[in-house]
């Protein structure tokens, strides 16, 4: 395409390239019966061919038996494949028979979002379609209660509050007939436990439920339905891929700042006439983007979270009605939301997972027009493997979501509502891990346990008036200098930006944090007049309080631990970095008197590797954090994990301990521990491919060190991986000891 090869030549301003360009073309998914063959309510046959339904794809057919015949069933399918129809016409059939919906979206502006598709069919059926969220009014309320419609459309967030604290709403939900949960990819991590546990209460741990599923982009097994709503159900697979044409190039960014890049990509498609959609990873750095992109002469506004909810609204309605060059967002612009017709998606930095690249490029081209896809790759050691390695980053495998089911600090919110809901409840017929949540519980003063049985108290229905389903770490609420407050942090992220003297970027605006207070879960900043040059990360240091193991495996020969985890995170500092430059390494560092201090617990894995006789505790101290950093890279290859899933600590000792960041586990660290040998692999292949003196960001460097990437070897690494897997080292398992290195 000629736009490309002009890309190619503005790319040389900035030493940068293409890398390797991929055509993708996607046929439509095979073709089954007429819809005027279907055993259907002949009204319903008119309004979907009216719609301009005529023939349903197989798999369209497939869905429409199970679902008729209240079979669980998970609809995977392509962008743009018609996977909504596929559950969206059986249950209007079973509407006209009298059997009622619940549809649950994972976000309150995705189920808004498709009201109007849902409508068009219903509307002309007569059938009642009703949204249930925090933003009905009472008077709409009042109605859905009085005659329960058709269709309820809702979302997680307001069935776990609803069957807790209403009487009326737990009575609306219980009597449905089918549970439909859309977009199920979006249900990783903490938020797949949440879902996990809040489906448990739906069912009240019995089977008799039907569920539907649905998503363009998940690796998808009867097992993930069975660990994800705790019922059996069958997978129907429609086409893999979005429809249509796509044209992804990889962009090798050669030591320029991607972000610059980012922004400079999207000023020149702005002016070709191109609306531009940029995705990056990190809050902080969507707000860097969209600073520089002022430079440009361009517009683009900022979406993502930690923003008040009416901020990012309005950039939808702007994006949607014309009025936005494009915007930079975080993954809260990945789902479906209407936002207008996208020409081009630019990957500030490689998505976290295969999945979460083919949704975010599938926000490209759609309404029959080629998408253009731009991934920047910078010289990290993931990015680096793939630049290798191009036609392995398109001939992934998309994989399962990872979640924990047994994350006790998610469960605990779901006993403490369930227990609301029911007053009191016999302790001998719950699940063990639900009997743990409520004995801790009782003993924070939440609940009260008496004679096995489990009773609500006042407090109980306080904790669950507050908690939410997007965190389960405390809220930090952020204020300026006026004491209003402009957004909110979980921890413990919000120590990564949060602490003092920190850059902190919210809408385009700049501000210095002047003080963290842990004690009352707040953060005041302060507004910056004009531009700095330069932004900040924190030095922290981390340690591994308390270890209980669940799990033991030999890996080459070592032993490795998977278990509970109690962690120690100390804010000690901060490093300053040029916006407009790329530095291996921050400019100047800064210490604080006095760390700030944060204790959680979590999951992970302990890696016991042996000495190697001839090194000093500094080569000791070089090997095994360089080690730590470059199988946390890895795990991006072979568990799917982003940059910020999961962290790790180096013992002089050699012990290497890998965690996963959220509180109480995601699921990342066990799936690591589980495929430690291909990570040992992938890190083999890093520490080998890089040409560097001893360590660079492109083999040992991580943009997330604590200590500012100090005391990291590639060679020693090198040493230690090779002997690993080659079976030359002596394996003498000794006491963890020394002080930790991040």
């Amino acid at each position: 395409m000629e736009i490309l090869s002009e890309i190619g030549e503005r790319l040389r301003l900035f030493n940068a390239r293409l890398a390797h360009v991929y055509t993708e073309t996607s046929l439509e998914p095979d073709l089954g019966p007429h819809v005027n063959e279907l055993d259907l309510d002949e009204n319903l046959k008119k309004a979907l061919i009216e719609y301009g339904i005529e023939t349903l794809y197989k798999y369209q057919y497939e869905a429409f038996r199970k679902i008729r015949n209240r079979e669980n069933v998970m609809i995977i399918s392509g962008t743009g494949t018609g996977k909504t129809e596929a559950f969206l016409i059986p249950i209007l059939d079973l509407a006209l028979k009298g059997e009622r919906s619940v549809l649950v979206y994972p976000t309150k502006a995705l189920a808004r979002d498709q009201l109007t598709r849902i409508y068009k069919l219903s509307n002309a059926l007569g059938l009642n379609v009703g949204i249930f969220d925090g933003d009905t009014p009472e008077k709409e309320r009042e109605r859905l209660y009085r005659d329960p419609p058709h269709i309820l459309i809702t979302n997680p967030d307001m069935i776990h509050i609803g069957l807790a604290l209403s009487e009326r709403f737990r009575k609306l939900l219980r009597t449905s007939d089918h549970f439909v949960f859309d977009e199920v990819h979006v249900y990783e991590g903490v938020l797949g436990s949440h879902l996990r546990n809040l489906v448990d209460r739906i069912r009240e741990f019995s089977d008799e439920i039907h569920i539907i599923a649905s998503s363009a982009t998940i690796g998808a097994t009867k097992y993930l339905f069975k660990e994800l709503f705790g019922v059996d159900g069958d997978i129907i697979e429609g086409s893999k891929r979005r429809k249509g044409i796509a044209i992804h190039a990889l962009i090798d960014s050669n030591g320029s700042s991607r972000w610059t890049l980012a922004a400079y990509l999207a000023a020149v498609l702005v002016k070709k006439g191109l609306k531009v959609l940029v995705f990056t990873d990190s809050q902080q750095m969507a707000e860097l983007v969209a600073k520089i992109s002022d430079r440009f002469s361009i517009n683009l506004a900022v979406h993502r979270a930690g923003l008040i909810a009416e901020e990012r609204i309005k950039v939808e309605e702007k994006l949607r009605k014309g009025e936005l060059d494009g915007v930079v967002a975080t993954p809260t612009l990945e789902l479906g939301i209407d936002i207008g017709s996208i020409d081009a998606v630019i990957m500030a930095e490689n998505p976290p997972s295969y999945t979460k690249y083919i949704q975010r490029a599938g926000r490209a081209g759609r309404r029959n027009k080629i998408g253009l896809i731009f991934t920047i790759l910078g010289d990290d050691p993931i990015d680096s493997y793939y630049l290798r390695h191009p036609n392995e980053f398109f001939n992934r495998q998309i994989q399962s979501i990872t979640f924990d089911p047994t994350n006790l600090e998610v469960i605990k919110i779901h006993a403490a509502a369930y227990l609301v809901e029911k007053h009191r409840i016999f302790l001998g017929d719950l699940p063990y891990l639900w009997k743990k949540a409520y004995e801790i519980l009782n003993l924070n003063g939440i609940i009260k346990i008496v004679n096995d049985y489990a009773y609500a108290t006042p407090n109980t229905k306080k904790f669950v008036a507050s908690s939410s389903l997007r965190s389960i770490g405390p809220i930090v609420r952020i204020y300026d200098e006026n004491n209003k407050k402009i957004g909110e942090r979980e921890l413990p992220v919000a120590l990564h930006d949060l602490y003092p003297y920190a850059v902190y970027l919210i809408s385009k605006k700049t501000y210095i944090v002047k003080e963290l207070n842990l004690d009352n879960l707040t953060a005041k900043v302060k507004k910056i007049n004009g531009e700095l040059t330069y932004y900040t990360k924190p030095l922290y240091s981390m340690d591994l309080l308390e270890f209980n193991k669940k799990d033991e495996r030999k890996v080459f020969g070592i032993k490795v631990e998977y278990g509970d985890m109690k962690l120690l995170m100390s804010v000690l500092g901060y490093v300053t970095y040029d916006i407009y430059s790329r530095k291996e390494r921050g400019r100047n560092e800064y210490k604080y008197d006095n760390p700030i201090n944060f204790t959680y617990n979590t999951k992970g894995l302990l890696i016991y590797h042996p000495l190697i006789e001839d090194f000093t505790l500094i080569d000791n101290m070089e090997t095994y954090h360089a080690t730590e950093h470059v199988l946390i890279s890895a795990a991006r290859v072979v568990a799917g994990a982003s940059l910020t899933d999961l962290g790790g600590i180096s013992y002089p000792s050699g012990h290497v301990v890998i965690y996963d960041s959220a509180i109480g586990g995601s699921g990342v660290a066990k799936l690591l521990f589980e495929r430690l040998e291909e990570a040992y692999e992938v890190a083999l292949d890093i520490v080998k491919s890089c040409n560097c003196e001893d360590g660079c960001p492109k083999c040992v460097y991580s943009p997330y060190c604590g200590n500012n990437n100090k005391y990291l070897s590639r060679k020693k690494s090198l040493r230690l991986i090779n002997s690993l897997i080659s079976g030359s080292l002596n394996n003498m398992e000794r006491e963890r000891e020394g002080k930790p290195i991040v």
